[in-house]
């Protein structure tokens, strides 16, 4: 209900570009968590190597397409 107040009252901009870019932006996280999961699978000193703790992949691959990217490399 707090969100369709603020929405109401102004509190959200949507910006059409955004909308339209969000399938897009879906697909390429979707992609990338996808690959991960194949490296997990083949490469893990690859990642290793990277900067990419195994702890760290695992919980990125897991996650929904839907989900911001949090994986950084160190």
């Amino acid at each position: 209900m707090r969100a369709y107040a603020l929405f109401q009252a102004g509190g959200y901009h949507l910006r059409p570009a955004a909308i339209l870019d969000l399938p897009a932006t879906w697909w390429h996280r979707a992609c990338f968590r996808a690959e991960l999961r194949a490296d997990l699978a083949d490469k893990r000193d690859l990642l290793r190597d990277i900067g990419i703790g195994l702890p760290e992949a695992q919980v990125e691959a897991s996650r929904f397409f839907w989900e911001p990217l949090l994986l950084k490399h160190r």
